[in-house]
């Protein structure tokens, strides 16, 4: 068992107990000694988030969870709740999902048990954990951690590699008991078969699609396709064939690169991923029967491939019909860097809609690297990026684009933060915003930081919140007694639903803010 220090976690508590977003410095969301990496994020419905990450703070890399309020004030206590005590001293991916009542699903690798094994944990609103199950044959090869929840009938799937071949496992979001008598397993023959994404049907029949990088030796071309699982276990897009769909065949990813993928309900799936040879970043969409839409491998962000575009982020969004895209790219052999985005419609067949070149972002300019992007969309799309001058010399922009592909901001590029190595950035947008979230120092030294971007172009604003009567980021006591005070009369700051009086709407309202 390690020793916690327990002066560290005294300190970081000191540290994170006025936390807000400000233009700078970013906010620190997960500190402490050592590394805090890999955060994963995913959208509360008050409009704030739960996070969950690796903490090293006392050797071991733990798993840690925290939810926090729009103005980025941690709910679960300065630096959030321990997850899993563990002792690996490496970190290898995982993932998190939010389970309807902002509930926090977090599925990672385990060795408690002794061995490697995968554990899902789901916590509650408060940031109690309910549950824990450990699934995964002893002395066998685990990795990738997928979760996802089922919005039909509330059940929560995971899936994760083990050995050549994927599994998938559907538990009681009440106990997180076993709710199939044995895991799902899934193989394209004799291929290796391992888990990329998990996501849930993107029609009403629900179940879960399940995508898996396919491939044949060590040195045989990787692949992507996608299958589909019912809720009762059963492997088919249709009820007459088991087959997956190919969501691209031709190429090849490079080794370990496992793509991320979304559902869109009404819609289908959405893909993104870059190949080996050329290095080009590729988009497709299966419709909700599991046909491809972007021609038989997808369409590529570009019509060249005169230039290395690698580790593409995307967003799609249903009501608006678009998909984003952003990746930096690279004159092959040089230092020159530039970042450029795409945009493509839902429901078309792949046609580019900011030009055979996109939307440039960053122009070409000598630099070390341009790397970790990240986008959110919704009436144009907000995208992110890190450029660096030289090693740990890294800066984070941002920049809106309108659905046209025109600038949404007359600034231009706008400075998120200052210099410093950076690195997995994800994102969550707010409902008039978009904050992005990093891994942020050297090795050894990383904290995990934050930064809420306008799309006004404003940085560090925090939103109003129903109920924060003195903008402080909290809803309490202090706004309580500012409404009582108020109570009867017509005062503005406090008649939340302005309604001409402050009585008992407003009080509710209050209430079920209350942080």
């Amino acid at each position: 068992m390690k020793t916690k220090n327990a002066i560290g976690a005294c300190l970081l508590c000191v540290a994170a107990a006025c936390l807000a977003w400000t233009p700078t410095p970013a906010t620190t969301l997960g500190g402490g000694a050592n590394d805090q990496v890999q955060a994963k994020i995913g959208a509360t419905t008050d409009g704030g988030f739960c996070m969950s990450w690796f903490d090293n703070a006392t050797g071991g890399y733990d798993v840690r969870a925290n939810r926090f309020n729009p103005s980025g004030v941690p709910m679960w206590g300065a630096n959030g709740v321990l997850v899993a005590d563990r002792s690996f001293s490496s970190t290898v991916d995982y993932s998190s999902w939010v389970v309807s009542g902002n509930q926090f699903a977090v599925a990672y690798n385990d060795d408690r048990l002794g061995g490697d094994r995968i554990s899902f944990s789901l916590l509650s609103d408060s940031g109690a954990i309910l549950w824990t199950t450990t699934v995964g044959t002893a002395g066998a090869s685990v990795a990738n951690p997928k979760v996802c929840q089922d919005p039909f009938d509330g059940a929560i799937y995971g899936s994760w590699v083990e050995n050549s071949a994927s599994k998938v496992q559907k538990f009681d979001v009440a106990t997180g008991a076993t709710i199939w008598s044995a895991p799902v397993t899934i193989q394209d023959g004799t291929a290796q078969t391992w888990n990329a994404d998990l996501w849930p049907a993107a029609d009403s029949t629900g179940g879960v699609m399940l995508s898996c990088v396919r491939q044949v030796g060590f040195t045989g071309a990787k692949t992507i396709k996608a299958w589909r699982l019912s809720p009762t276990g059963v492997l088919g897009w249709t009820s007459a064939s088991t087959a997956p769909s190919v969501v691209f065949s031709t190429g090849s990813l490079q080794i370990g690169n496992y793509p991320s993928c979304q559902s869109i309900y009404g819609v289908g799936y959405v893909f993104c991923w870059y190949t080996s040879s050329p290095l080009q970043s590729y988009v497709q969409v299966l419709n909700t029967a599991g046909v491809a839409q972007f021609g038989a491998n997808g369409t590529a962000v570009t019509a060249t491939t005169t230039r290395n575009r690698v580790n593409p982020s995307f967003a799609a969004d249903g009501p608006t019909n678009r998909i984003y895209v952003v990746w930096p790219e690279q004159v092959p052999n040089t230092s020159t860097y530039s970042v450029a985005a795409q945009s493509f419609a839902l429901n078309g067949t792949g046609a580019r809609l900011w030009g055979e070149s996109g939307a440039n972002l960053l122009p070409s300019t000598t630099l070390y690297s341009a790397d970790f992007t990240a986008v959110r969309c919704g009436g144009g799309a907000t995208f992110a990026w890190q450029s660096s001058t030289a090693f740990g010399q890294a800066s984070l922009y941002a920049r809106r684009l309108n659905e046209d592909g025109t600038n949404a901001w007359s600034s231009g590029t706008v400075l998120v933060d200052g210099v410093s190595s950076k690195s997995k950035m994800v994102s969550y947008r707010q409902s008039a915003a978009t904050v992005v979230v990093w891994s942020d120092g050297g090795t050894g030294l990383a904290d995990i930081k934050g930064q809420r971007i306008g799309n006004d172009g404003s940085i560090g604003g925090n939103p109003t919140l129903p109920g924060d009567l003195n903008n402080d980021g909290f809803v309490n006591g202090a706004d309580l007694a500012t409404l009582l005070t108020a109570w009867g009369t017509s005062e503005q700051q406090a008649d939340i639903d302005h309604d001409g009086i402050v009585g008992g709407g407003d009080l509710a309202i209050l209430l079920s803010a209350w942080s």
